[in-house]
Formats: structure tokens, sequence, C-alpha cells
């Protein structure tokens, strides 16, 4: 069975975070890229075009509040058209740097503040959706199962991608809970997640160095389990989209 493994990668918050994209590599089918307002900067997202490029690796968007301070971790109460220009401006950061590359974005994820808010809140589901139609209605949404984002991106004919984290359990209300820090646990979860063909892709635990080991080892073990370690795709969209539809065609000086 197909599977898609995400992380984050191309923050740019020096040694450390170049460590941590150093061993993720290897392991993703699908690159999170931070967009710049809330984490990454114009070098480290154009190292993680090419790496990708390099790589064979899909690129995702991975979009968040303009939260530098917070790292995008603090709910931010936006006007739902404000979030939706401010997550454009972040794709279209993303996939200029992209294109520069000979690479395209094919995904968005929210992350962070915005994630969780994105799973229930009505105006910050929409927002999200709402700068997908109007910039590249063929970009994939990732998301938790059941989340209002997901059920928004449908209900707009919108691909979608249904995530799931091994190393976090779900509260009662569907909301991400307790971190779970047991290697054998984590990859066990993931492994069975895979295998029940609920879910489109799973997120590698990536933020510590003992995160990153569990990581190497869920992606062993779906290998072992005969798995394929793939990037989720969308189906092939007759049109272009719409940023690149509009633009004017170049001619001879």
């Amino acid at each position: 069975m197909d599977i898609d493994l995400n992380a984050e990668v191309g923050h740019g918050l020096g040694e450390a975070a170049t460590e941590a994209d150093t061993s993720l590599w290897p392991l993703l089918s699908t690159a999170l890229v931070p967009c710049g307002v809330h984490s990454g900067e114009p070098t480290s997202m154009l190292r993680a075009c090419s790496e990708a490029m390099a790589r064979g690796v899909a690129l995702g968007a991975a979009v968040g509040y303009a939260d530098r301070i917070g790292g995008g971790e603090r709910f931010i109460d936006y006007d739902p058209d404000d979030l939706a220009a401010t997550i454009i401006y972040q794709l279209g950061a993303l996939d200029g740097l992209a294109l520069a590359e000979q690479a395209r974005v094919g995904s968005i994820r929210p992350c962070g503040a915005l994630f969780e808010a994105a799973r229930t809140d009505r105006n910050h589901a929409w927002a999200v959706v709402n700068a997908v139609l109007d910039y590249d209605p063929t970009l994939t949404i990732i998301g938790l199962p059941g989340s209002r984002l997901l059920q928004t991106a449908e209900r707009h004919g919108l691909n979608t991608a249904r995530e799931f984290q091994p190393h976090r359990l779900l509260s009662a209300n569907g909301s991400l809970g307790a971190v779970i820090t047991d290697p054998e646990s984590v990859t066990r979860r993931a492994v069975e997640a895979a295998a029940s063909g609920h879910y489109d892709c799973i997120r590698l635990p990536w933020h510590s160095i003992a995160e990153r080991a569990t990581a190497t080892a869920i992606h062993a073990a779906l290998i072992e389990a005969g798995h394929r370690i793939t990037a989720h795709r969308a189906p092939a969209a007759d049109e272009l989209p719409v940023h690149l539809a509009v633009a004017p065609s170049r001619t001879p000086a």
C-alpha cells in the first residue's frame, strides 16, 4: 500500500535545524517547507526546494500565522479575508522559489496554532480553502480526518489528504493530545495506520533527536511491512493553476 511521509524542513534556524534536515530528507516523500511568516527565510526555503528537486521529493507549503516571535504557535483571531491573503502570500513565496529550481508546490498544510484552529474554526478553515481556490485549486490540502478544514475543502471539490500523527494521541474532542514518547509504540501505530487504509499520509515526529530516531524506525518498519513510500498525488487537472493561467505570455524583445 502507498503511504506518504511528511515532516517540516527548511526552517533555517541555524546548525541544529540543518542537522535535523539532514536526518529527515532520506525519510520523506513530501517535504513541508515553512514559508517565511512564522519560520523559514528565503535562503532556507530555496535550499529546501533544491534538495527536494534533487531527491525527487514532493514539495508542500507549511503555512501559518504571521508570528515569528511565537513561531506560529499562538492563536491569532484573524479576519478570514486577511488570513487568506496571508496564506496566498506564503504560497506565492514558496512557489516562486520552487519555480526557480524547476519544482512545483503540490500541497499545503496548516501548521502550529493554525493547524488546530482549522480543525474546528469555520472562519480559519474557510480562509485556508479560500486561499487555495484563489491561488491554485490543484493543491492538495493536508489535515486531520473529519476536520472542518477537510470537510470544507471537499465541499468545494478540492483534493485532500488525511494525515495521521503516530506520536500524538487524540483527545475526546478530536484535538491533538498527549505526546507518545515510546519509540516502539509510535512505530507500531504508524504501521497500523498505514495498513488500515484510512490515511493518506503520516507525519513523522521530528522536533528532537529522539523523535528523529523514531522517524527513521517508522520509515524502516513501513518498508519492511511492504508499504511504498510515495507522495500523495492529486488527480491531473485539465486547466492550469490560476496564478499560471493568468500570466501574460512573454514576447521576444
